[in-house]
Formats: structure tokens, sequence, C-alpha cells
């Protein structure tokens, strides 16, 4: 896979478009996709967040808190928690458990 994109949330494609969205996927999973692009682009906005996937991925993955325009084929994986903190400050602990991956498609007409 030429690149993969890094998001924090579902980003809706510009006009008319369709999106494939996955179930959620364990990291495991996720792993092979990271691994195998020749670039990952992330829009991830949390400093903690793209820490803990720099060691989780074994690739560095920068904070970014650009806005992300997707495009026909883009290939993009949603990185969430799977709960909401009870104080931001949390952020710092989040560990792999805290986090549920789904896979996006974008086709553009």
């Amino acid at each position: 896979m030429e690149k993969v994109v890094l998001l924090n949330a579902l980003v809706p494609p510009p006009g008319a478009g369709i999106i494939e969205i996955s179930e959620p996927l364990s990291l495991e999973k996720i792993l092979p996709i990271v691994i195998n692009t020749q670039k990952l682009e992330s829009y991830i906005g949390h400093e903690a967040t793209a820490k803990l996937l720099t060691k989780l991925f074994g690739k560095e993955v920068q904070m970014n808190r650009s806005m992300y325009i997707p495009k026909h084929g883009d290939i993009a994986i949603i990185v969430r928690l799977k709960k909401r903190l009870e104080k931001p400050e949390d952020i710092e602990n989040i560990k792999q458990e805290d986090l549920e991956f789904r896979t996006i498609k974008y086709s553009m007409k």
C-alpha cells in the first residue's frame, strides 16, 4: 500500500462520495496495514495518542492538527478511544486496550 492516513474521527468525503467502514479491528489486524505502507500520514491531534501509536506501530506517528481532505482511493485508519475520559489530562495514561481501530476506504464520483 502506498499511503495510509491516520485519523481520530471519521472525515466525510467532499461532495459526492462513498465510504466503506470496517467493523472494529484489533491492533493485530491493523499492524500489517501500517507496516506495509510506504507513507504513514498522520492527522492524530493528541500528542499522547501519537506517542502511543509510535510505540505500538514501530513507526513514527507525528501529532498533526491539520485538516484532512479525503481523496479518491485513500485508505484511512480511525484510531479512537473506546470510552470517554473522565478528565482531559487522562489522555497521558491511555493504553493499547483503550483504543479501537477501523479502516475507511474513500471513493469519489
